[in-house]
C-alpha cells in the first residue's frame, strides 16, 4: 500500500501537532513509527555518527522498499493514510525521486515556523533528550558546520534546515500546486480550527471533525531534574528498551513526563537577531509560498 499524503516537515514546526490531530479522524491513519523516513533514504544504509545516532536514526529509519508498505497495510479499506518525516523536505533532492517512484500521488503538506525559533527550539529539544554536548546555543551553532561534516543526522543542522528557499522552491518546481499545501504553525497554534478544517479538505475527509487541540504536543525546553532527564536518556539510546517502554506506557504518559520536567527559555536577543539577517531570503520565501507577510519572524 502507498502513502495517500506526506507531512514533509519542517522539523520542530508542528508536524507531531498534525500527526496526533490526524490520528484523532476516523478516516485518517498515520503510520508508526510516524517518521519511517523513508522518502529521504529509500534504499540506503544509514551510518550518521552524531549522539545517539547508531541506536536510534541509524536502527530505526525504514529504509527497505519492501518493509516501507507494510507501515500501511493496518490502515482501514476506507481510512486515508500517510507519514510525517521531516527530513523528506530537507532532503529533497533524494526524496522528490523516492516520491515520484514509491508515492507519485500523495498530497504532500508541509508546516513552516519562523527560523530563528525553529533552530533554538531543536537545539533546546535535543537538550531536553540529554543528546546535545554544548550547554548554550551560542556554541552549539558555531559547532554545525563541523558536524555536518562529520555526518551527524539533520536534526543537528540547526541553521541549515531552516534554509527553506531552496528546500520550498525545490517542491514547488516538482509537484502542482494542487499536490502540495503549506501552513504555518503560528497559524496551527493560534487558532487550529481553520487549518485542520484545510488540511481535511484537502485530504478529502470530513471537514466537520473537530480534534481535541488543546494540548501542547512535543515541546522543547531545558530539564529541571537531570537525573530522571538522565534516566530518559539512557532509554532513548536503547532502541530495545524504547521499544518495551513504547508497549507498556502510552505516548500520552510519556509525553507528559517529559514535558513536566522542562523550563522554557527564550532564544537570546542577540542571536535572534544575527540568525534573522541570515534567515532573510528564506523567511521571503515562506512570504512567497503563503501569500503572507511575516514581520513577526523579522523582528
Amino acid at each position: 500500500m502507498r502513502p495517500d499524503f506526506l507531512i514533509i516537515g519542517a522539523a520542530r514546526s508542528g508536524t507531531t501537532a498534525l500527526t496526533h490531530f490526524f490520528r484523532q479522524h476516523p478516516e485518517l491513519f498515520v503510520c508508526e513509527p510516524k517518521e519511517p523516513h523513508f522518502m529521504a533514504f529509500a534504499g540506503r544504509q544509514l551510518s550518521f555518527c552524531g549522539p545517539g545516532d547508531d541506536s536510534l536514526m541509524n536502527q530505526l529509519a525504514v529504509t527497505d522498499p519492501e518493509a516501507y508498505p507494510k507501515l500501511f497495510a493496518s490502515a482501514g479499506e476506507r481510512q486515508v493514510a500517510g507519514e510525517g518525516s521531516v527530513s523528506t523536505l530537507y532532503y529533497h533532492e533524494l526524496a522528490i525521486p523516492n516520491i515520484r517512484c514509491h508515492a507519485p500521488d500523495a498530497k504532500l503538506i508541509a508546516i513552516l515556523r519562523d527560523p530563528a525559533e525553529r533552530a533554538f527550539s531543536s537545539f533546546m529539544y535535543m537538550t531536553s533528550l540529554g543528546m546535545e554536548p554544548c550547554t548554550d546555543f551560542r556554541s552549539a551553532l558555531d559547532d554545525e558546520e563541523r558536524r555536518i561534516r562529520d555526518n551527524w543526522h539533520h536534526i543537528w543542522h540547526y541553521v541549515r534546515m531552516g534554509r527553506y528557499a531552496e528546500q520550498l522552491g525545490a517542491f514547488q518546481r516538482a509537484f502542482s500546486p494542487e499536490q502540495i499545501r503549506f501552513y504555518l504553525l503560528d497559524d496551527l497554534q493560534q487558532n487550529p480550527k481553520p487549518v485542520l478544517q484545510d488540511l481535511f479538505r484537502f485530504l478529502e475527509v470530513d471537514d466537520g471533525f473537530e480534534p481535541e487541540t488543546k494540548r501542547e504536543i512535543n515541546r522543547s525546553g531545558k530539564p529541571r531534574n537531570q537525573l530522571l532527564q538522565r534516566s530518559m536518556q539512557l532509554l532513548r539510546r536503547s532502541a530495545l528498551i524504547k521499544r518495551l517502554v513504547k508497549t507498556v506506557v502510552p505516548a500520552a504518559t510519556r509525553e507528559k513526563i517529559r514535558a513536566a520536567n522542562l523550563e522554557h527559555p527564550e532564544i537570546p536577543r542577540d542571536i535572534r537577531a544575527e540568525l534573522i539577517g541570515r534567515f532573510r531570503d528564506d523567511i521571503a520565501a515562506v512570504e512567497d509560498v503563503t501569500k503572507r507577510r511575516l514581520p513577526q519572524w523579522y523582528t
